[in-house]
């Protein structure tokens, strides 16, 4: 069932921002990485995987460049977002699509810890970065990408 739940969303997604073949990598990306932390550390991978695929999406759907202050929200958006799409999809459980928005709500926040979940997509992101070497980045969080690598 949630193979069949992923693959839904992950043509909606791809539907959502098909235009954009960076946007399309980073979430795909950053859900195998968020499924493999998830395997890890013993947390549900769907869920994981899930988190990793929309933890973007509302930027994706941003004309750029944006504002610093745009930008460093795009959690707290992009939460919403997955909501709505996430119920339109059906086959998350009710608790599975409240942990999955947490996630994405709080993966702003790296320097900020939270619970289990939403560290793992936090490190899945900067670990996504990370291993494309993007010294855009900064400093702080490409060493938290390479504290995971090492993790993992």
């Amino acid at each position: 069932m949630a193979e069949n739940c992923y693959k839904l969303l992950q043509d909606e997604v791809h539907e959502i921002i098909c235009h954009d073949r960076f946007w399309l990598l980073h979430l795909e990306e950053v859900a195998i990485l968020c499924r493999l932390i998830g395997l890890k550390r013993g947390l549900d991978t769907e869920v994981c995987r899930c988190a990793g695929l929309l933890h973007d999406i509302w930027l994706s759907k941003q004309e750029f460049p944006l504002a610093f202050d745009s930008h460093s929200k795009h959690g707290y958006e992009g939460s919403d977002m997955a909501r709505d799409i996430l119920k339109q999809n059906g086959g998350y459980s009710d608790e599975q699509i409240d942990i999955i928005c947490r996630m994405i709500y709080n993966h702003n926040d790296k320097n900020i810890l939270h619970d289990e979940y939403s560290e793992a997509l936090k490190d899945a992101d900067v670990l996504q970065h990370y291993l494309y070497g993007d010294a855009w980045y900064g400093d702080t969080r490409l060493e938290r990408g390479a504290k995971v690598a090492e993790e993992l």
